[in-house]
């Protein structure tokens, strides 16, 4: 339920940024559930947000360290704080860009507390 009302805050703040393509991508892995939306518009301005959230047994780590790969780049992060479970990872926006597409498939790294994960995130087609 937290995660699900973490994606709909999250698809809130981002829909006054729409005037395109809204590509929504997700995935899991054993500790750690990650959703990642990108805005489109003119096919070259794209507006990015992500967040993590900890779903392990043992208590939430209070830093992670990110790597978000995609087909265009690296999006990556140190000393991202996690509040209640949750953080926010590759926020950021480009105009005249190339742009994420709607079938990448984009790798997540998240490392905290000399642990390390990798999960992919994709869209729900």
């Amino acid at each position: 339920m937290k995660k699900m009302i973490m994606f709909l805050v999250l698809l809130f703040i981002l829909t006054g940024c729409v005037n395109g393509d809204r590509y929504t991508f997700s995935g899991s892995s054993e500790n750690w559930d990650v959703f990642y939306v990108v805005d489109v518009s003119d096919g070259t301005n794209q507006v990015e947000d992500g967040i993590v959230t900890y779903t392990g047994e043992d208590d939430p780590p209070e830093t992670i360290e990110y790597k978000l790969e995609a087909n265009l780049g690296t999006s990556e992060g140190t000393g991202i704080t996690i509040k209640d479970g949750t953080g926010s990872i590759a926020n950021g926006a480009c105009r005249g860009c190339a742009v994420i597409q709607e079938d990448e498939e984009i790798k997540v790294e998240i490392t905290w507390n000399g642990q390390t994960e990798n999960l992919i995130v994709t869209t729900d087609k």
